[in-house]
């Protein structure tokens, strides 16, 4: 086990200098804020599977292996219960209630420790949210609008959604499907179709794709779904790629779950942060604890947010909030 004092003029300073030297797995034993100009941290970290070579001589030294190793996993547990039961952070006492207000939201510890450098307050916090979180209008979009995301995130469903607010507002859409793969996909998008009197093309080969959308160009605008797939399918992300690489007007969506678990959309930002992304939208958020991983991955993408769905009727549970909206829906959603 390593542990280690860390000392800088801000908490986000503080943790990257954590996490270059410490790496990933480090746990945060203790922060203090000394001074206006210096925080210091406590951090810990673990080496598991500490080979022979890494340790003296058995004549020198005896060491019992297998007794090290338990050592070191009670270590670990012993650490992870100090984390889980919540280390103090020595702040001013309005700046830990901030703290804590965000961590109960769901806001990772590091983003949460930047904002309480700026707010002192809620209402300074509402303030810093609103300058941070950036939105965009979906519905002056470009030409052609295609909605990425993880299966079952809700794609077709805000698609529909989407398509029905334009055609309100006196557009005339078309709509396009490369969902082959998922059962059931073209028939569901053929009868949202239908009902909403707009031109379906299924296409099967992404080549074909520029020839579709070339063929409804006089439409005002044009939605295209994709196959929902795990971004970590190097297949799939390929497949965006060559899309993107087809120069046309396509603006892509990005399209995330609000209750999804916030290592799995953060992991997938390693693989989605590779496309051109145009702008973010959220799904499910009446489903959702907490509202913070919007916030996660705004400041992660650093993307506007278009969009967020509520609940499964089409068109009306989708909003397009701005962000001071977005803001107060970070800070007031949850159980306290």
């Amino acid at each position: 086990m390593k542990i280690k004092k860390f000392h800088a003029r801000t908490f986000s300073e503080v943790l990257k200098a954590v996490k270059r030297e410490l790496g990933p797995d480090a746990v945060i034993l203790s922060s203090e804020q000394l001074n206006e100009n210096m925080v210091e941290v406590v951090a810990a970290v673990d080496y598991e599977g500490i080979s022979m070579s890494e340790q003296s001589a058995p004549a020198e030294r005896p060491t019992d292996l297998s007794e090290l190793k338990s050592e070191v996993a009670r270590l670990k547990e012993a650490l992870l219960q100090m984390k889980k039961s919540g280390y103090e952070m020595k702040l001013p006492d309005k700046k830990l209630k901030v703290l804590r207000l965000l961590l109960k939201r769901s806001v990772k510890e590091e983003f949460a420790m930047r904002l309480c450098e700026k707010a002192s307050d809620t209402e300074s916090l509402l303030k810093v949210l609103t300058e941070e979180i950036k939105t965009m209008d979906a519905l002056s979009s470009q030409k052609a609008v295609m909605l990425i995301g993880p299966t079952g995130v809700g794609k077709t469903t805000t698609l529909a959604k989407l398509a029905s607010r334009a055609i309100r507002s006196g557009r005339k859409v078309a709509v396009i499907t490369l969902d082959t793969y998922r059962i059931g996909a073209v028939e569901q998008l053929r009868f949202f179709a239908r009902v909403l009197g707009v031109p379906l093309e299924v296409v099967s080969d992404v080549s074909d794709l520029k020839d579709r959308v070339v063929k409804h160009m006089g439409r005002d605008m044009i939605f295209i779904d994709t196959t929902g797939r795990n971004p970590r399918d190097e297949k799939y992300i390929n497949e965006i790629r060559m899309i993107h690489s087809l120069g046309l007007p396509i603006e892509t969506h990005l399209l995330m779950s609000t209750n999804s678990d916030d290592v799995f959309m953060t992991d997938a930002y390693r693989y989605y942060g590779k496309l051109n992304i145009d702008c973010l939208g959220f799904t499910k958020v009446d489903e959702a604890v907490h509202a913070g991983p919007i916030y996660n991955l705004s400041v992660l993408y650093q993307k506007p947010v278009a969009y967020i769905t509520t609940g499964q009727r089409i068109p009306l549970d989708i909003e397009f909030p701005d962000n001071n909206a977005l803001a107060r829906l970070i800070i007031r959603k949850g159980v306290d």
